[in-house]
């Protein structure tokens, strides 16, 4: 009976949860932007080309194994819809839908605004999980959340921006925990789901999930039977991952390391200290000491750090005791912590400490590049469970005084960010390739050659800045290529699959075939007496941003000249 008359208050919990998570996604999203059939989708800048770019290819592409595969996406190396981070589960769900009905559905917005909702009602579930049954408590916690610094930063970020999925596996552990028995199905559910969404979500997942078998032995409450229904579960996760088209890590693991381990890192003065610093002090402390440690932003917000010094100066020996009887979980954030922070620790603009690693370590640490995400557990962790305690130390009014009283400095702290997004939600690029014309060139040809490629340097070289119109200008042509469903050599991929000394056999000997448009560097052009012989045939057209040349064509001297002008010939 017990059990029961609590049932309700769970539901009610989670509900109010959710409901603060879609108020604030509203507030934050325009739903044109939602829809994902206008505002910043019209011409969208940066990330979220190479969205549209791998999700266009999919949609379009047959059925193909591994799942995610686009030979047509960076050809002749080709890509996958996972190195895009272009949500791959949504990218199937629409493919299905597309090759059933037709119909083409932009997810991205769809996606971005269910992760508020999810935000907040796993928030208020990880409440729950610690055995706090309060309404209000499920909504505090959703409301510090989603507007915390480690989410809304992501938005620019869709499958990044899934924090939910981090949530729930804390909710995961300390339900399972307390339960006395692992959840082996939706710990499954879990790690399947992550998988398809982004491979960093995962790796932290996954970590999480294992320490909850850890500490379930450590407690004896793991039989021989749960052992094997989990190995079962990571054997199963494990052929997903396979299938879905990441054994490239195993058949060619180089492909998978990127640079940047130790720039993209956490900052130790970002996670408590404001922007703009406390009480009139540390204002102009350095966040950002190696021009990437914006990967690591992970301030938890006013609110919930007056919970954390609430909780911590209430009771410091229960805090304590809770540290000690959840000694793995606790292990498990120092250690993210200390990947977060890399081998080059910086607090401000010092650097405290500064160690070398062996080699064989920086391979696998290169993996994950950008260490500093590898905070957010943390920041979570510190964010809502102070909140827990004080719900379950204080008397209700107290504790939901105090809620109420966090919740209004954290959303008056994040109300100017929320606002900001929403701006950028409404705005578009301008068009940086004249599409309509360029439109024109795609669909009259098979397929689209760049050199350099994107990832060989691009049409501006060594000077194409991000972000920057030379950037966004080579992603326009990738999602036009893409839209128009013709192969392009060029692609922008979070891991680097281009083979460019092959690509380089071509300017010796620059031939032409037919049903390819070539779109040529200007640098490039007049730094190679090759190029620059075919630049000046009749094949070709120079425009203020490539040269652009096609077997099928031979401009005439006024359409040349009318290209120039920027009209279309």
């Amino acid at each position: 009976m017990k059990a029961r008359r609590r049932e309700p208050a769970i539901v009610a919990g989670l509900v109010a949860g959710a409901l603060v998570g879609l108020v604030i996604g509203l507030q934050a999203l325009d739903l044109s932007f939602i829809v994902g059939t206008g505002g910043r989708w019209t011409r969208p800048e940066n990330d979220y080309n190479a969205y549209l770019v791998a999700w266009n290819y999919y949609i379009l592409d047959s059925w193909r194994f591994p799942i995610f595969s686009l030979p047509q996406m960076g050809y002749p190396e080709g890509g996958s819809v996972l190195f895009n981070d272009a949500l791959p589960l949504t990218a199937l769900a629409t493919k299905v839908v597309y090759k059933i009905t037709g119909s083409v559905i932009n997810p991205f917005g769809w996606w971005i605004f269910i992760t508020y909702v999810l935000q907040g009602l796993m928030a208020a579930r990880v409440v729950q999980s610690v055995g706090v049954r309060s309404v209000w408590a499920g909504a505090s916690a959703a409301a510090l959340a989603v507007v915390s610094t480690s989410f809304v930063m992501r938005m620019g970020h869709t499958a990044l921006s899934t924090h939910a999925l981090l949530l729930w596996a804390m909710a995961l552990h300390f339900s399972s925990l307390r339960g006395r028995r692992p959840r082996i199905l939706e710990s499954t559910c879990l790690l399947a789901v992550t998988l398809l969404v982004n491979a960093y979500l995962f790796a932290m997942v996954f970590v999480v999930v294992a320490i909850t078998a850890v500490a379930l032995w450590h407690q004896q409450d793991l039989r021989k039977s749960d052992a094997g229904y989990l190995a079962l579960s990571v054997a199963a996760v494990v052929g997903l991952g396979l299938a879905a088209g990441y054994g490239l890590v195993f058949t060619n693991p180089s492909s998978m390391r990127t640079e940047g381990f130790g720039k993209y890192s956490w900052n130790l003065a970002t996670l408590l200290l404001p922007p703009e610093g406390g009480f009139g002090v540390l204002r102009g402390v350095t966040r950002d000491s190696t021009n990437g440690q914006y990967e690591g932003e992970a301030y938890i917000g006013l609110g919930a750090l007056l919970l954390l010094v609430l909780a911590v100066g209430w009771a410091p020996r229960r805090i304590t005791g809770y540290v000690r009887r959840y000694w793995v979980f606790s292990a498990m954030l120092v250690a993210f912590s200390i990947y977060a922070a890399s081998n080059r620790v910086y607090a401000g603009g010092t650097l405290l400490v500064s160690y070398d690693l062996p080699g064989s370590v920086l391979d696998l640490a290169s993996y994950f590049r950008a260490t500093g995400r590898f905070i957010w557990p943390v920041a979570y962790a510190l964010t809502l469970l102070p909140m827990a305690c004080l719900f379950r130390w204080w008397p209700s009014f107290g504790a939901v005084a105090a809620a109420l009283v966090a919740v209004s400095l954290q959303m008056s702290e994040a109300l100017p960010g929320i606002q900001y997004r929403r701006t950028l939600t409404r705005q578009s690029y301008p068009d940086l390739i004249d599409e309509p014309r360029m439109q024109e060139w795609l669909s009259a040809h098979q397929r689209v050659w760049q050199f350099p490629s994107w990832e060989c340097g691009g049409l501006v070289g060594s000077n194409r800045r991000w972000p920057s119109d030379d950037s966004n200008r080579e992603l326009q042509l990738q999602r036009g290529a893409a839209r128009a469903g013709r192969p392009t050599n060029s692609v922008y991929m979070s891991r680097a699959l281009k083979d460019c000394a092959r690509e380089a056999v071509w300017q010796g000997n620059p031939l032409l075939d037919d049903g390819t448009l070539y779109v040529l560097g200007p640098s490039t052009v007049r730094a190679s007496p090759t190029l620059s012989a075919l630049a000046n045939s009749g094949s070709c057209v120079a425009l203020e941003w490539a040269v652009v040349c096609s077997s099928s064509w031979a401009p005439s001297v006024s359409q040349v000249r009318s290209v120039r002008a920027g009209t279309r010939p």
